[in-house]
């Protein structure tokens, strides 16, 4: 409990109805009766009201009981008496934030550095720039925290809102702001809408990288292959060291059953961004479909040591087993099989 020691120290000096008050409340808060904790320290305050561990004390009842509105006053009075004591900045910050007076809680949060908190409290105010700042650190605190991913996402979310704004304000904007939109309804699946948009990017300039891309992005996921070819291999002109390009030119070619071609491409992304998995993946295909089983492990096996747990990982490992059985080495075949299993397994759960 915060600033126990303290109280209990200051109680042994006071009367012994301040003592049996004290005592009171800590059996009942460890019993669990916040409400008859709330009580006692409430009657601790009243005792000794120019004792800050008193009051700090009180609001911290209300705050592990949620009870935020209530926990203000008495980790105010606290402060007031004495600024420096230990946790009450962060329990203030904390029962402002969830009363919606996010502004007022900032400076305690910073003063606490509790960055998670104080993040929250920066975006409610209306500074997403800042709030991104203090949620990337607290996320490399805590890497799997679903609330920090949602705050961050609404901060870059705000953040973009924002930028898109200003480039709409400008007047040399209007491309780029066509090409905001087209990626917006390409994420939406509004394929005809985006495809408009992006045409009309490239009738105005038809040097931005990027725009081919979307457009081929645009034709694979309806399966068209050879027309995400034609804009596969205008990114890959405009952009010759873009390994993104590469990977998903050869991706096209291989499933336009042009093999080799494809091979060609796909060692070429690879050469120029090492240990991509989907490109090791497509890699590994494409020398087992071109008659090199044994080239086709190694880039095989990488997929799987980077990507241990992910749907690449059981297609490699599926491309793996099928590899080893035309190689005739059945127990090597009968590993990945078993590997693949597993990852289904507890993909299910």
């Amino acid at each position: 409990m915060i600033l126990l020691p303290l109280l209990l120290a200051f109680a042994q000096a006071f009367s012994p109805e301040l003592r049996q008050h004290v005592d009171a409340g800590l059996r009942a808060r460890a019993a669990g009766d916040l409400d008859a904790a709330i009580r006692e320290f409430r009657r601790v305050a009243e005792l000794a009201p120019d004792l800050a561990a008193a009051h700090v004390n009180l609001g911290s009842v209300y705050v592990q009981k949620k009870d935020y509105p209530n926990a203000v006053g008495p980790l105010r009075r606290a402060l007031a008496l004495n600024s420096e004591l230990p946790g009450a900045q962060q329990m203030l910050g904390t029962a402002l934030l969830a009363t919606g007076a996010a502004a007022e809680a900032i400076p305690y949060l910073e003063k606490s550095q509790t960055l998670d908190l104080l993040g929250i409290a920066l975006l409610e105010s209306g500074k997403p720039r800042d709030a991104v700042d203090r949620l990337e650190a607290a996320l490399l605190q805590r890497p799997e925290d679903p609330d920090l991913f949602y705050y961050l996402s609404l901060a870059h979310s705000q953040l973009a809102r924002g930028l898109v704004d200003r480039l709409r304000s400008q007047p040399a904007g209007a491309t780029r702001t066509q090409q905001i939109l087209g990626d917006a309804a390409a994420a939406a699946g509004q394929r005809e809408e985006a495809e408009k948009l992006f045409r009309a990017v490239l009738a105005a300039r038809p040097d931005l990288r990027g725009v081919h891309l979307a457009l081929g992005e645009l034709h694979l996921a309806s399966a068209d292959y050879a027309r995400a070819e034609t804009e596969f291999r205008a990114e890959a002109r405009l952009a010759p060291a873009s390994a993104m390009a590469a990977y998903k030119l050869g991706f096209v070619l291989a499933n336009l059953g042009k093999a080799a071609e494809a091979l060609t491409e796909l060692e070429r992304a690879d050469r120029l961004q090492p240990d991509m998995p989907e490109t090791l993946l497509a890699l590994g295909k494409a020398l087992a479909t071109t008659g090199n089983p044994a080239g086709a492990e190694k880039p095989l096996q990488r997929v799987v040591q980077l990507e241990p747990t992910s749907t690449l990982a059981e297609a490699a490992h599926l491309q793996l087993a099928q590899l080893y059985r035309r190689m005739s080495r059945l127990a090597e075949a009968d590993r990945e099989n078993q590997a693949l299993q597993r990852l289904r397994q507890q993909r299910k759960k």
